[in-house]
């Protein structure tokens, strides 16, 4: 192990943002103007976000989306818990950011090689400059990190700081047998940490927490279909909103409903609408509350509030299980949920294929 103690302050740029006071733009906070904050914000235990809009000037040096940023502490020392690194391992890690935890990577590793791919040509750059001023060595790639760096592979453990909704075969193929995946994986509903564990050509693992990161640029989500077409109403007395508040339900609503979005619409009454979407297939669905009744409207080939009711009522049948309960499996065919053993596999109600036809 190195001497160095490794401080994420190092890694840090002299530009951080966080959420300004209208709850909406963020807001820079330059190390020269206002060291201190700057600081504390850097030896603070919260994310922090490094890049907005791709490092475009859109909003007139505000931003709306975060685009890179340095993960919060706690959950880069859970994840590295679950990587089970080893010295004298080969290590990929799949979005360099500031560099910091490749740092930390490096420095568990010091027989070992730790290679970490970036798709931000700035970013990597700034990352190999603060990697090489503490002296820790890391191969910094520019490249899609969803393609892996095949060149470098195989590796006994790959660790993702992006979040998925799926799981790219790549990552599989470039791990050697026993070797393991950490990754977090996300979708509209909540996101949890994965461990996958490489054998016989597949990935296979369990879920561990909840834990929320921004997507991998090549997996942001479509843009939501909402409310066009004239939709099928029905009215309910149930106001199902559980998916859209709890956690646990919506991780696992998920699992018979990926690649759905979710959304909420403010419309002066007591609750917002509550909206659902699948892009693919064009279908959306949403929930208005009234003070007796509850209206539903459905449009396009599925059947989305169905759909979720279905799956929330299957949940709640298993006893309301925790994300821990649910796994995936990765084959080159695609990627399987299961709950409690892999044999125990989680249908989705219907996919829609590459016209957007539901099947």
């Amino acid at each position: 192990m190195s001497d160095r103690v490794v401080r994420r302050e190092d890694f840090i740029p002299e530009v951080i943002w966080t959420r300004g006071s209208d709850g909406f733009f963020l807001v820079p906070v330059r190390r020269q103007d206002d060291p201190d904050r700057w600081t504390a914000l850097c030896r603070s235990d919260e994310g922090i976000a490094t890049q907005v809009d791709d490092g475009e000037d859109r909003y007139g040096g505000k931003g709306v989306m975060p685009t890179s940023s340095s993960s919060a502490p706690w959950v880069m020392a859970r994840m590295l818990d679950l990587l089970d690194l080893r010295d004298g391992m080969a290590v990929l890690e799949v979005g360099t950011g500031t560099g910091y935890n490749a740092a930390l990577l490096a420095e568990r590793t010091p027989a070992g090689a730790v290679t970490s791919i970036e798709i931000d040509p700035a970013i990597a750059e700034q990352a190999r400059t603060a990697l090489d001023q503490v002296g820790l060595p890391v191969t910094v790639v520019v490249g899609d990190g969803e393609a892996g760096v095949p060149d470098r592979a195989p590796f006994d453990r790959i660790i993702v700081t992006a979040s998925v909704a799926r799981v790219p075969y790549a990552w599989v193929e470039q791990t050697r047998p026993g070797g393991r995946i950490v990754l977090p994986f996300t979708s509209e509903f909540g996101g949890a940490l994965l461990t996958l564990t490489v054998a016989d050509g597949a990935g296979c693992g369990r879920f561990d927490r909840e834990a929320g990161f921004m997507p991998l640029r090549g997996q942001r989500p479509d843009p939501p279909a909402w409310r066009h077409g004239d939709p099928d109403i029905r009215t309910t007395d149930r106001e199902l909103r559980a998916p859209f508040d709890d956690p646990a339900a919506g991780f696992a609503v998920n699992t018979r409903m990926p690649g759905c979005a979710l959304g909420r619409l403010v419309e002066g009454g007591a609750a917002p609408t509550l909206l659902l979407s699948h892009a693919p297939s064009g279908s959306w669905a949403s929930l208005r509350s009234e003070p007796d009744r509850h209206e539903i409207a459905q449009h396009g080939p599925r059947r989305l509030w169905d759909e979720l009711e279905a799956a929330y009522d299957w949940w709640d049948g298993l006893g309301r299980p925790g994300c821990d309960r649910f796994g995936l499996t990765v084959t080159p065919e695609g990627q399987t949920f299961w709950c409690d053993q892999p044999d125990q596999t989680i249908p989705t109600p219907c996919r829609a294929d590459a016209d957007g036809e539901a099947s």
